[in-house]
């Protein structure tokens, strides 16, 4: 699992409350994230939108069982014992659902080797038309309505190699399963004991040990419920009541159809379905969270991945899974497509397709204007540590380490920095060939300046690793 960052408050002067210090060993510290980054000056923060995959889509509809076509509801993990891809996916057959037949809604599911070319495996588990030869899982009474899927984080207290929440009649269940093919509930009781019809998905907050998960709200002021809401629970069984967490702003469409979230390093971030209700179309926009319940998003609201071109597969909505597959220096974020608007009458076939970030490239700070522009970090401990960053390089990068008083401390100036004048994702920074940790001083901040640059995070690693 990933290791956390901690964030405490340290007292740096009688006539001061208090200041927010980086105090843990392990990043990447993203530069969006108000507790690394104090301020910042002449310098705009930025979506990099994703980049769809040339063989898009990947995985169409195939077999009658799997109805209007393949639907991205649901979860791509890649297998740390095998190194396959795994996917559960949704599916809806009009038919059924029109006519009040069990299982309208399910889940199939699909692998690969590489993440690219994707086969459907007969598992021989659910029953449909009187045969089990079809991909589909075994998993609820009557539909399985979208479906997130995890490896189990807590295998010596919850039972099972994956853990899952779907929507189920009765509202929204926490199931386990051994192989992924079969699953059973981890309680009878729901998480959710009301219909929250989005993609539900709960994400472990190992800082906390507790688990968050990621719904519709019972309560809403006016015709419909889409908006975000979060509960928690410190062991899968107990819930908190869920509470309202992201209400569009008044230069926002009107409705948020759901939020897919998830962690890189210690901040969660959030995918939203944006629905505009008068267009009938829904795209994807980018949040992000220190605590997974207080959530930021750019005030211009980019769209993080937009609906495809007119006539393309993808061009009505795109919806997607609840978390990127890490492949290198890579991102995959595994998405559903519909050529159609969600409030069309015609039949709207979905299929599955792959758009790509650079790692951890979801956000990051660029110049506002030509001349150069600088951000200040809060403070932290350098004994010991080498400085990197995750930055895209046109011109230069340098960096100054400055005391409290936001002096710079003679020899780590930024006319000592030997610079950083290539994109990477770990450039370390040196001052005449000195590191970060042959600063004496006991606690410092950083100052960066960008010249034609754009910061995305920096780590703090000790010389023999984290």
């Amino acid at each position: 699992m990933i290791a956390s960052l901690a964030i405490s408050f340290l007292p740096v002067a009688a006539a001061e409350d208090s200041a927010y210090r980086i105090t843990a060993a392990c990043g990447p510290y993203f530069v969006c994230d108000r507790r690394v980054v104090e301020d910042y000056w002449n310098i705009a923060r930025f979506v990099p939108p994703l980049v769809r995959h040339t063989k898009n889509p990947l995985i169409v509809r195939e077999h009658p069982w799997e109805g209007t076509g393949p639907h991205m509801g649901g979860s791509v993990l890649r297998d740390p014992e095998t190194g396959r891809f795994r996917m559960w996916y949704s599916v809806f057959n009009r038919h059924a659902y029109d006519n009040k037949l069990p299982f309208s809604y399910n889940v199939c599911y699909a692998e690969s080797d590489d993440g690219l070319t994707w086969r459907k495996p007969m598992l021989g588990v659910f029953d449909y038309q009187g045969s089990t030869s079809n991909n589909c899982i075994r998993l609820g009474t009557d539909k399985t309505q979208n479906i997130d899927v995890c490896l189990n984080p807590t295998p010596g207290v919850d039972p099972g190699r994956f853990l899952a929440i779907h929507n189920q009649r009765g509202g929204v269940f926490v199931s386990t399963s051994d192989d992924g093919a079969t699953f059973r509930r981890l309680i009878e009781q729901a998480a959710i004991s009301y219909h929250s019809d989005t993609h539900n998905n709960f994400v472990f907050d190992e800082s906390h040990e507790r688990w968050l998960l990621f719904c519709r709200p019972r309560a809403y002021a006016g015709d419909h419920k889409r908006r975000v809401s979060v509960q928690t629970s410190p062991d899968l069984r107990h819930w908190t009541h869920e509470r309202t967490i992201l209400v569009p702003t008044e230069t926002e469409a009107q409705e948020y159809y759901g939020m897919t979230v998830f962690r890189r390093g210690d901040l969660f971030f959030g995918v939203v379905q944006i629905y505009d209700r008068m267009t009938g179309l829904l795209y994807a926009e980018l949040a992000w969270s220190g605590d997974g319940e207080h959530w930021d998003m750019l005030p211009k609201h980019p769209p993080l991945l937009a609906v495809g071109q007119k006539g393309a597969w993808d061009a009505g909505m795109v919806l997607l899974a609840e978390s990127p597959v890490a492949v290198g220096d890579e991102l995959w974020f595994y998405y559903g497509g519909f050529p159609l608007p969600h409030d069309t009458k015609e039949e709207n076939v979905g299929a599955i397709g792959l758009a790509i970030a650079e790692r951890d490239r979801m956000i990051g700070m660029r110049l506002r204007a030509n001349e150069a522009g600088t951000i200040l970090t809060r403070p932290f401990v350098p004994g010991g540590r080498r400085l990197t960053v995750n930055a895209r390089v046109h011109g230069r990068l340098t960096a100054e380490l400055r005391r409290d008083n936001n002096k710079p401390i003679p020899g780590f100036t930024l006319a000592d920095c030997d610079g950083v004048i290539e994109s990477g994702f770990a450039r370390e920074f040196r001052w005449k060939g000195r590191g970060l940790s042959d600063c004496p001083e006991r606690e410092v901040r950083l100052l960066f300046q960008l010249e034609d640059a754009e910061l995305f995070s920096l780590d703090l690693e000790t010389k023999s690793g984290r």
